[in-house]
Parts: C-alpha cells; structure tokens; sequence
C-alpha cells in the first residue's frame, strides 16, 4: 500500500460533494417557493382586507365631510345672527 489519497478517491469525494450540494439546491429552492406562495397569500389576503376597509371608509368620508360642513355653516350662521 501507498500512503495518501488516489485520484479515484478525490473525485469519488468531490463527486459526493456535488450531488449533496445539488440535492441540497434543490431542496433550498422548493422550500423558497412553498414559503413565496405563503408569503403572497398572506398579502393578498391582507390587501383585500385593507381594500375592504378603504371602501368604508371612503363611504364614511362624505357623511363626514358633510357633517363637518353642516357644523361649520351652522357656527357661521350663529356668528351672524349674534352679530346682527
């Protein structure tokens, strides 16, 4: 027997290597997309939910802007009535 290593053995190990690191890519990569399509799920759910909210709001906003005029004609109308 010779000491060391063959040549045969170094590219047996590196050829190990490589199908670990591919195997280990490929699992990498699904794992990525199963946690992408989570990700967009969840924001698409919460963008609705936000639209959702928005579009109440957006119905709110005229009553409240409506009131809040009404206030204000109201007060402006007492100041020229005490005025007279």
């Amino acid at each position: 027997m010779r000491p060391g290593i063959d040549k045969e053995e170094i590219l047996g190990m590196l050829t190990d290597m490589a199908h670990s690191l591919e195997e280990t890519d490929i699992n990498l990569h699904e794992s990525l997309m199963e946690i992408r399509e989570k990700l967009c799920l969840s924001h698409s759910s919460q963008l609705k939910e936000t639209g959702v909210f928005l579009d109440r709001m957006e119905g709110k906003l005229p009553q409240l802007i409506k009131s809040e005029l009404q206030a204000k004609s109201e007060q402006s109308s007492l100041k020229l009535e005490l005025s007279f």
